[in-house]
């Protein structure tokens, strides 16, 4: 059984991706991972993993809202 505090959690960051400010900020988090993705902009290998942590962290921002879902419907809220 989940609590109550991690019930309002889940419900809390699910409200917060449907704000018109949270889509906004994706659609230019997306932008900014489409530019980060180009790798021929890599001049040397702390670059690359520099590009790749840039892009890691994108990646979870973008899909906060999917895996609040999933996590939302693995525990049955």
């Amino acid at each position: 059984m989940i609590s109550q505090e991690d019930n309002k959690f889940y419900h809390d960051r699910l409200y917060l991706t449907e704000q018109d400010g949270w889509r906004d900020l994706v659609a230019e988090l997306k932008n900014l991972e489409d530019v980060t993705g180009h790798l021929d902009r890599v001049e040397n290998e702390k670059d690359l993993w520099f590009a790749k942590g840039q892009l890691s962290i994108l990646r979870q921002v973008i899909g906060l809202e999917d895996t609040t879902k999933a996590a939302m419907e693995e525990l049955d809220l």
